[in-house]
């Protein structure tokens, strides 16, 4: 499937009547995708590419992006690569990386018991 693929997915998603939370994500989604469409476009190399598209906000202030360094870095390499071209693997690897980024985001806001750590 293609960038603009990837692109439609997250617009499908958003007419679905998602939660207030969600909904708010994925219009950010939309402006991160179309931005990657800009960088991959002005990009000297997939270095800079990579580099540009790792800041784009993928978390508040990119404070958090590191810990999605793991899924984010697959599904930028796939979308540098695949230009105006199909690639079956960029909406898996889309979905794989805003699944666990939900799963970090939501996680910092709730109050899950640290493993090994006794309750008093």
């Amino acid at each position: 499937m293609s960038r603009q693929s990837v692109i439609d997915a997250v617009t499908a998603e958003l007419a679905g009547d998602p939660s207030y939370f969600r909904a708010a994500l994925l219009r950010e989604d939309l402006e991160r995708l179309n931005r990657l469409l800009e960088l991959a476009a002005g990009a000297a190399d997939e270095a800079a590419f990579l580099k540009a598209a790792g800041m784009a906000g993928w978390t508040p202030g990119d404070l958090r992006t590191g810990e999605l360094k793991q899924w984010l870095d697959p599904f930028l390499r796939a979308w540098y690569g695949a230009g105006d071209s199909n690639d079956p693997a960029l909406p898996g690897l889309w979905r794989e990386f805003d699944v666990n980024r939900l799963d970090i985001l939501a996680g910092c806001l709730s109050t899950r018991p640290l493993a090994g750590v006794a309750r008093r």
